[in-house]
């Protein structure tokens, strides 16, 4: 499966990323291209972009009033402008508070699958409406719902999907619709991952047990999903930074 890149995964292109790098790195001091490219690049590991595409993008900045510049010993200076400053609290009010509740719950699923650092704390609340649809988005929600069905079903004699949809709020915060839980396990049915029956005529309730196929389905399962979260992670948390600076620089 071909990676993501940066704008595929965060929403942003390296252009959009870069533009605003250049407003919230000229708020309190002038900077030339140069100093811009190198402090982008260690800012954003991984996010190699060359010197003239920044200098493009300032100039790109000054033509659209939110950069000015001035000349000095043979180089060219730029600073935000008043234009640039609204710029950059508009993004900060669109992007802070989205990016910090879907951090939390990555955090929780990156701990729950490599026991990495700190165990964070369980969630206060399940991860606001307005930011589940951009959330969908960054991860794969099937291999999230198979991931912990399968884990279940390596744990339990039987299980039912409701329990799958309450652990997935009281784990991590999150967890997708009740239809979408019940499509997730027909499939692993289909594909005999799990096995079902009803406990009786009412059929109100599906039993699922594991098979040999869903026990080996479900370390690729739990790989597949572990490489994916690791690597939004690592990019939202350089956002995150980039959008908790730029609320200091602001107060």
């Amino acid at each position: 499966m071909k990676e993501k890149n940066f704008q595929q995964t965060v929403g942003f292109s390296v252009k959009d990323t870069l533009a605003l790098y250049w407003l919230y790195a000229t708020q309190t001091k002038a900077k030339y291209s140069v100093e811009i490219h190198q402090e982008f690049e260690n800012e954003f590991p991984g996010r190699k972009v060359g010197y003239e595409y920044v200098a493009r993008i300032a100039k790109r900045l000054e033509a659209e009033g939110a950069l000015s510049s001035r000349q000095e010993h043979k180089k060219i200076l730029y600073s935000i402008t008043e234009l640039g400053r609204k710029r950059l609290t508009r993004y900060n009010e669109l992007y802070y508070g989205r990016f910090h509740e879907i951090v939390l719950v990555l955090d929780r699923f990156y701990y729950e699958l490599t026991r990495n650092g700190e165990k964070p704390p369980k969630p206060a609340h399940p991860l606001p409406e307005e930011f589940r649809s951009y959330f969908s988005k960054l991860i794969s929600v099937k291999d999230a719902v198979r991931y912990l069905a399968l884990k279940l079903s390596q744990t339990r004699s039987s299980f039912y999907m409701a329990e799958v949809g309450q652990q997935l709020e009281d784990l991590f915060g999150w967890c997708p619709s009740n239809g979408y839980l019940y499509q997730i396990a027909w499939e692993l049915e289909e594909k005999g991952y799990l096995v079902g029956s009803w406990p009786d005529e009412k059929r109100t309730v599906r039993n699922l047990r594991s098979t040999d196929e869903g026990a080996s389905f479900y370390k690729t399962i739990a790989m597949n999903l572990q490489e994916r979260i690791t690597t939004i992670r690592r990019y939202l948390h350089y956002m995150l930074k980039f959008f908790t600076d730029l609320k200091v620089e602001q107060l």
